[in-house]
């Protein structure tokens, strides 16, 4: 065993999937992640733990795990980007997945997974959806991920709106030869960005199941008091930034522009409203208003977001078993009467 990496001779060639798990000073999570691999009831599997200049406890947790499948790699700190094509370039398997270090697969994640891109040979991508849970690991009403907004067309519904979560999508390792690697120049949504770039190239099928546990805790990027927060939602447009200078964009990808721009605009404004930032989230209100070019529909739009978010929070404070309502599915962002071939 060097100081990069662990391996074993026993593994084979080419696993079936390769699992990519970034990490950084969360070594309170990591043990939890990994076993939810190992464990997996798909077991042609291997592990890559990327971390990423770590300064916990990570390196020694990580070398006591005696599984043959898990491989450790150590870089200095590079970032998120980094660190994840550090492991497509380590990964052997014929599907890459990708776990988040606080986050948890569901036993059969893998192998529902597998199944869906196997059923269907021409379909490169799959995506089902998470369910969210606090700090502790107590599950919530939401979750993350959902069908396409417009069924078949996943660049239209990516740019509608980013209907994926990573931890919860599967993509054959071929495909990355063809888009390239993740975008090192972005801190943040580079997962948004990766499956837009997928999405121009290869077709996407969603799987209606929950197959992973996502946590949410003000460490993490999204987190409500996060110290990366702001940059996060200041940078979210950039993806759409990058698309939308392509001058070959199909006219109906090019017609999605201010719909686009305006449903980030909606989002940072529930995420603002959400931590009682209200001069911040009116401006976003605001701003959304005038992007979209549809003052009404875009106003119906936010008011339903704020009414849910006081559901929500009202529920989450009287009583928890009411509290299913929060999971009505926020669906409340500009919705385009048809901006196919316009």
């Amino acid at each position: 065993m060097d100081s990069t990496t662990q391996e074993s001779p026993h593994l084979s060639a080419v696993p079936r999937v390769s699992v990519i798990l970034p990490t950084y000073n969360r070594a309170h999570y990591l043990a939890e992640a990994i076993e939810s691999v190992v464990r997996q009831t798909l077991t042609d599997l291997e592990l890559i733990i990327v971390d990423d200049g770590s300064t916990d406890s990570t390196c020694e947790l990580v070398r006591a795990i005696r599984d043959e499948r898990v491989r450790y790699v150590a870089q200095p700190h590079r970032g998120l980007s980094v660190a994840l094509n550090r492991g497509l370039e380590k990964a052997r398997g014929d599907y890459i997945a990708r776990l988040d270090s606080d986050d948890v697969f569901f036993p059969d994640a893998l192998a529902s997974l597998v199944a869906a891109l196997e059923r269907e040979p021409a379909v490169e991508v799959a995506w089902a959806s998470g369910r969210l849970m606090d700090r502790e690991g107590r599950d919530q009403p939401r979750t993350r991920g959902s069908s396409e907004h417009y069924p078949g067309e996943m660049l239209r519904s990516l740019l509608y709106d980013d209907c994926t979560t990573s931890p919860a999508m599967l993509t054959r390792k071929s495909c990355f030869a063809r888009v390239g690697p993740y975008d090192e120049g972005l801190a943040f949504s580079e997962d948004w960005d990766m499956a837009l770039r997928l999405a121009r190239e290869f077709r996407f099928r969603y799987v209606d199941q929950i197959v992973v546990r996502i946590r949410e805790h003000d460490d993490s990027i999204t987190g409500r008091y996060s110290p990366s927060r702001t940059e996060f939602l200041s940078t979210r447009t950039a993806p759409l930034d990058k698309l939308f200078r392509d001058p070959q964009l199909p006219a109906d990808i090019a017609a999605m522009k201010p719909i686009a721009y305006a449903n980030v605009h909606i989002f940072r404004g529930h995420m603002w409203l959400s931590t009682r930032n209200f001069a911040a989230a009116l401006r976003e209100f605001a701003e959304a208003v005038v992007t979209s070019g549809r003052p009404l529909s875009t106003t119906a739009a936010i008011a339903w977001r704020v009414i849910l978010l006081g559901v929500r929070s009202r529920a989450g404070k009287k009583d928890s078993r009411h509290s299913r309502l929060v999971g009505l599915r926020m669906k409340a962002r500009v919705s385009p009467r048809n901006t196919k071939g316009k």
